[in-house]
């Protein structure tokens, strides 16, 4: 079936948008598969490939009008930069797997927890023998599997927005666990991004799964209902009873990601018993709700994947005990009303505030009542000497920034290490 890829490919002239994991995935595939075919590289950044067309600077962009079909790389912003009839000349790994692979895939959306529950997915089909692949966002690109793909095997693939975008068909089961507002900056209106992630399910037919949750906010119940793929409401149906499941993931959003990993074992035939084994001994990601240590009697929690109010508030939810909140981050001027008003009914004492968002957040404290004492700071390292002052005994001390790391740090992860290693060195 990857010769359906290489012959979509052939006698075009294609450029590899974006050059960084994807980017280069793609460039290696068409090097060993289509080695005379007319391949360019743009970038925004400089970059240098052999034996390789490159285009580089602020309007690589309008690159993509001379080639006859455009690889884009999910962290590639186009907006409205491009007409029409260029944007139809976009396609994508994702889009040209799931073309021909998608009755083999389990794709998995949301703007929180698509990560750890696609990776709890792929554990519990792993653990019960089941020939399977992960890839997506996060971490391998789905062309490195091409490969490795059998008639039996199930590819888990975690789906970003970014890859949804363009693509013209769906997975065989779809997952859409919740949307939320997050990664405006990347679309020219918010309802770019909503309609992005409803792709998920907008090329399913009759035969196929939707699984879904918390998306009410922004998709109707009508277009749920018109969707012609058999439904589940996650939120309403618990496929394994929650007494009969041990498990390391904390919090009511765990919860319903582990019913949605239930249900694909259901629809895979997975026995009971070696779900529950497997859910057991699935070991949380890193920097989600991530136990960092108990130092001087605080409790460390490091949730810096946490970039959206609603994941916070689901973090706090989940312990139960923090004393301490560390917020901020990149501004891209969100409406912090309903994290500031969630935590004013809280047991939170203290509010740490990083740059850039720390006097708007002040600002929305400052236009109520509030109990808690507001904290500014300059970096995470004060951030983490106020934590050890200020949090309670007994009590716990998160960093759940509700903002992007960008111009701060290179991602997320890159922000959590910091954390972790600051509560470790100052203990």
């Amino acid at each position: 079936m990857k010769n359906q890829i290489i012959e979509y490919l052939r006698n075009k002239r294609i450029l590899i948008l974006g050059f960084g994991r994807e980017g280069k995935s793609s460039l290696g595939f068409i090097r060993r598969e289509l080695p005379e075919a007319e391949v360019a590289v743009a970038d925004q950044q400089d970059i240098v490939v052999e034996n390789t067309t490159v285009i580089s600077g602020d309007n690589y962009l309008d690159a993509c009008k001379d080639y006859d079909i455009v690889l884009k790389a999910p962290g590639v912003i186009i907006k409205d930069y491009l007409d029409a009839e260029t944007k139809a000349k976009i396609t994508s790994q994702t889009d040209l797997f799931m073309r021909v692979f998608h009755r083999q895939v389990v794709g998995v959306t949301g703007t929180k927890g698509k990560s750890t529950t696609s990776s709890l997915i792929y554990h519990v089909l792993k653990t019960a023998g089941k020939n399977t692949q992960l890839v997506g966002n996060i971490g391998k690109p789905c062309f490195d599997i091409l490969d490795e793909i059998s008639d039996d095997t199930i590819v888990v693939f975690e789906l970003s927005a970014h890859q949804l975008e363009y693509i013209q068909a769906s997975p065989h089961i779809a997952v859409l666990l919740n949307i939320y507002e997050e990664h405006f900056d990347h679309y020219t209106t918010p309802d770019d991004y909503y309609n992005a992630k409803k792709n998920i399910f907008k090329y399913q037919t009759p035969d196929d799964l939707l699984i879904y949750g918390d998306i009410f906010q922004h998709a109707t119940i009508e277009e749920i209902n018109a969707a012609p793929a058999m439904k589940i409401d996650i939120t309403k149906t618990d496929i394994v009873p929650r007494d009969q499941i041990r498990t390391q993931l904390i919090g009511e959003h765990n919860q319903l990601n582990i019913q949605v990993a239930a249900a694909i074992a259901y629809a895979y035939k997975v026995n009971g018993e070696s779900f529950k084994e497997a859910v057991a001994s699935f070991q949380p990601l890193p920097h989600r709700l991530e136990y960092v240590g108990t130092f001087r009697d605080i409790k460390f929690y490091n949730d810096s994947i946490a970039t959206a109010q609603e994941a916070v508030i689901n973090a706090i939810k989940a312990l139960g005990d923090v004393d301490t909140i560390i917020l901020g981050g990149m501004d891209r001027g969100l409406d912090y009303h309903p994290l500031v008003n969630f935590i004013r009914t809280t047991d939170i004492q203290n509010v740490i505030l990083l740059p850039a968002t720390d006097n708007r957040f002040q600002q929305t404290f400052d236009e109520g009542e509030y109990g808690q004492k507001l904290i500014h700071v300059k970096d995470m390292r004060e951030a983490v000497e106020q934590g050890y002052t200020l949090t309670a005994p007994g009590k716990s001390c998160l960093l759940s920034p509700a903002a992007a790391s960008y111009g701060f740090y290179k991602n997320f992860e890159e922000r959590g290490d910091d954390f972790k290693n600051l509560v470790s060195m100052l203990q």
